[in-house]
């Protein structure tokens, strides 16, 4: 078993030397074969070269994606599962998680550890546990994810999740590869943040096992501001909730989807690790 952990990043070439530290003290204590996937959304900064130069010396496996031009994060999201579905065997895992510092790689240890426990698919690093805390963020913000968590739990209610707007998951492969069958180049039709709350919508046409662990959200670690659009980001999270709330794709015709796209589909190349 091997566990991926795919990087999304603009810009982010002063917080990536504190991150791969900590990923170097995780590889030490997890004992685990740790493989970055990082995609380098056409950064202006020194922001690949950075990831290379110090995985390089702190000895991290990393499998290095760039974008020509800035595309968004749900572009760079769709190229880093397309990546790990590539590369990675069945039984791997992959964590998705923000690559500014502020979310921290020792959790994974607990989230892993839960999934393994509980044969879940899916498990959320999240601020809206017993134990969960968020350091450094703003009021605002912080009532803006608070209300979306409430408004989604009311209007399009998941089992087992609060937080739905947190990009910080662990999947298991055998997962990810249903909701790649199932949708194709559909999973990903969002460009902006709101493409984790859009996933975690279309994940649950398939029913899955979701579980939720306390994170400590540091945003007084992130080095350089915010590149959310706030406002459209509000837009398209209640333009998402309102489509949900609309449509939906028939659970019944799951069995027939998956049918005929495993007769087309050509089948993966496992154990491609570079």
């Amino acid at each position: 078993m091997s566990l991926f952990v795919l990087l999304p990043a603009y810009n982010e070439e002063e917080s990536i030397p504190p991150l791969f530290k900590k990923f170097q003290a995780l590889q030490q204590i997890s004992n685990r074969d740790i493989q970055l996937i990082l995609v380098d959304d056409g950064s202006s900064d020194r922001t690949a070269q950075t990831a290379i130069d110090h995985s390089q010396s702190l000895g991290i496996l990393l499998k290095l994606v760039q974008h020509p031009k800035n595309a968004g994060l749900g572009q760079a999201i769709k190229t880093g599962f397309r990546t790990f579905l590539e590369v990675s065997q069945e039984g791997d895992f992959l964590a998705a998680m923000d690559c500014d510092n502020t979310q921290p790689p020792e959790l994974l240890i607990k989230m892993y550890d839960t999934m393994i426990a509980g044969s879940y698919d899916i498990a959320i690093a999240s601020r809206y546990r017993k134990g969960s805390k968020v350091i450094g963020l703003s009021k605002f913000r912080e009532m803006m994810s608070y209300g979306a968590s409430w408004l989604f739990r009311i209007a399009a209610r998941i089992p087992g999740v609060r937080d739905y707007t947190c990009g910080y998951r662990l999947y298991n492969r055998t997962f990810l590869n249903k909701l790649d069958i199932y949708y194709g180049d559909n999973l990903f039709t969002e460009s902006g943040f709101a493409c984790m709350i859009d996933l975690l919508l279309k994940a649950k046409v398939l029913k899955p096992r979701i579980v939720e662990v306390p994170m400590v959200l540091r945003y007084d670690q992130k080095p350089s501001a915010s590149k959310m659009k706030i406002i459209k980001t509000i837009v398209r999270t209640l333009k998402l909730l309102l489509k949900n709330l609309l449509s939906s794709r028939p659970i019944s015709s799951l069995n027939q989807t998956f049918n005929e796209e495993e007769t087309r589909k050509v089948p993966l190349k496992m154990g491609n690790r570079k």
